[in-house]
């Protein structure tokens, strides 16, 4: 609980220090002497967004610190805890934006700062009726009457919801992985086979197109050889056989010097037969033409198929083939593993579900008997504050999908004189929404209450017997939380064990504790307007030693 509250520069608010040590704590005023102001400054340390507009004019900066009472705070780090109970927070804000949230003298981020101060301040305006309309808050009220059985379910819930959307997510990330590998290697154990065929190497295609090169060389020197040898050997044509006409033609005209006529031919002839044995010497060695075309035919098939299956996967070399033909062999066998995956995940998601939804219709049978005796318990306290003519009810709409929370919505109703229940929103006043939003911080469980809890005008519309009910009320709730509570009531102030009021002077908001006769004198003007008044003077006194309560005649 707030033990110390320090302003600078907050509002109307130069500078003003309090101490509080009473359980039920009002603060009063006159109407802009700058109540809000000193709400502003408790919002602030509660980690509300600043505003420029919420310095004081003269100042260029406002700061605040609080000192608590607390206990360990849920979700936060070690070094930003308690110590020895105490809670010390601090912060400020310039005009240039920039602020500083400071929690046991250690810079935090806001958030921290908000989430610190959760447990130890909670503020309730007349605004905050309207948390009363909000689906999730009503939820929350019922939860809180459901004790510790409702507690662990709903977090068991929400752990085995979570469990059951991520194996979803995982599901529909597998889903996706596995449909981009299928496109990206669509026919690749097509693919596979043939390189497995071809037995690609790195260096295959330039193998190839040298080997085919070479076989299209011999097959232009078998051709040319063919050619030669037709012509040498050609029986009606050939060289051959016109060398031997010429050389017996010869023989018969060179009958002088016949010795080196008949030297010449035989040379002739003879050199004539020698190069058509090399002839068909080298055309035996080039093999024949069937193993030539059988050879060719091979290479071309190897190269058209390595260069089909190129364009086909738009890969510019033998090596980022074989790197593809890799990747798509891992990829294969993931996929072969990734189906057992998926089918255990979706088995596993199914089972998920189905303990959800089991879950949920525990939690639903648990709130709904939290719900009844929420309704119970506002009925008894609206009875308590002169609203025994409405009937307060809490209505649980099943939904047809769980949710993180269970499966169903809380609906807040109220019953008016001959009527049916209708939505607490369309059926309640300002003042009746300010009794059953007291009723509700009465009927929840302490551990839903915060160390401090602001009332800001809450009572606002209440009057005579009522509000002097609603004071009573309110007392009752400060023996389980230090209640504070910002009132034009003077039977309302007067039921306080600590008495703050809030006086402006000029610019200045000034915020002073007040005992005694000051006290006497504020009630005072509280009742008539005139703290001079004797009459009003004699009321205050009175009601101050009654408690609030007016004394009997």
């Amino acid at each position: 609980m707030i033990e110390e509250l320090e302003i600078r520069g907050v509002g109307g608010i130069i500078e003003a220090s309090l101490s509080f040590g009473g359980d039920f704590i009002v603060i009063t005023g006159e109407s802009g002497a700058g109540k809000s102001s000193l709400v502003r400054a408790m919002e602030f340390i509660s980690g509300r967004r600043a505003q420029a507009g919420d310095i004081h004019t003269h100042e260029e900066n406002c700061e605040v610190r609080a000192v608590m009472t607390s206990a360990p705070i849920e979700g936060i780090s070690e070094k930003y805890q308690p110590q020895e109970q105490t809670l010390i927070a601090k912060r400020s804000f310039s005009r240039g934006g920039r602020g500083r949230a400071v929690l046991q003298e250690q810079t935090v981020p806001l958030a921290v700062l908000a989430r610190a101060m959760e447990s130890n301040i909670v503020i309730q305006s007349q605004f905050a009726q309207l948390g009363l309309l909000e689906p999730q808050k009503q939820l929350e009220l019922v939860d809180s009457c459901g004790g510790d059985n409702l507690k662990a379910l709903s977090s068991e819930l929400e752990k085995v919801f979570s469990d059951a959307i991520a194996a979803e997510k995982e599901i529909v990330a597998l889903k996706k992985r596995r449909g981009e590998s299928e496109k990206k290697f669509d026919g690749a154990p097509a693919v596979i086979r043939q390189l497995r065929t071809l037995e690609l190497t790195p260096e295959s295609e330039k193998e190839w197109e040298l080997e085919l090169s070479r076989i299209e060389n011999a097959e232009r020197e078998r051709r040319l050889m063919s050619a030669a040898a037709e012509g040498m050997n050609d029986p009606e044509n050939g060289i051959l056989e016109r060398l031997e006409k010429m050389a017996r033609a010869l023989r018969g005209r060179a009958e002088s010097d016949g010795v080196r006529w008949e030297e010449a031919i035989e040379k002739a002839l003879a050199g004539a037969q020698e190069l058509s044995a090399l002839i068909s010497e080298t055309r035996r060695a080039g093999g024949s033409e069937e193993d030539t075309e059988e050879a060719k035919e091979r290479v071309e098939k190897k190269l058209g198929a390595l260069r089909r299956i190129k364009r086909t996967l738009n890969i510019q070399s033998s090596s980022e083939l074989i790197e593809y033909a890799k990747e798509a062999e891992a990829e294969i066998e993931w996929l072969k593993r990734s189906r057992e995956e998926l089918e255990g995940l979706e088995k596993k998601a199914q089972s998920l579900r189905r303990e959800t939804s089991c879950l949920a219709m525990e939690l639903r049978a648990l709130r709904t008997s939290s719900a009844a005796e929420l309704s119970r318990r506002v009925n008894e306290h609206l009875r308590g504050l002169a609203m025994e003519y409405a009937l307060f009810s809490i209505e649980i709409e099943p939904l047809d999908r769980v949710r993180v929370d269970g499966a169903e919505n809380v609906h807040f109703m109220l019953a008016l004189p001959e009527q049916t229940p209708l939505p607490v929103g369309k059926n309640a006043s300002g003042g009746e929404l300010s009794r059953i939003l007291i009723a509700l911080q009465l009927s929840v469980g302490d551990e839903k209450l915060p160390g401090t809890l602001i009332f800001d005008e809450v009572e606002a519309g209440l009057g005579g017997k009522t509000a002097l009910l609603a004071g009573y009320k309110l007392r009752s709730l400060s023996k389980r939380c230090r209640t504070i509570l910002i009132t034009h009531q003077a039977t309302i102030a007067a039921m306080a064990d600590q008495h703050f009021v809030v006086k402006r002077s000029g610019e200045e908001t000034e915020i002073f504790e007040v005992a005694g006769e000051a006290r006497e004198r504020e009630i005072a003007r509280m009742l008539s307007g005139d703290e001079t008044s004797r009459e009003a003077l004699e009321h205050a006194k009175a009601l101050l030693e009654n408690n609030g309560e007016e004394p009997l005649v």
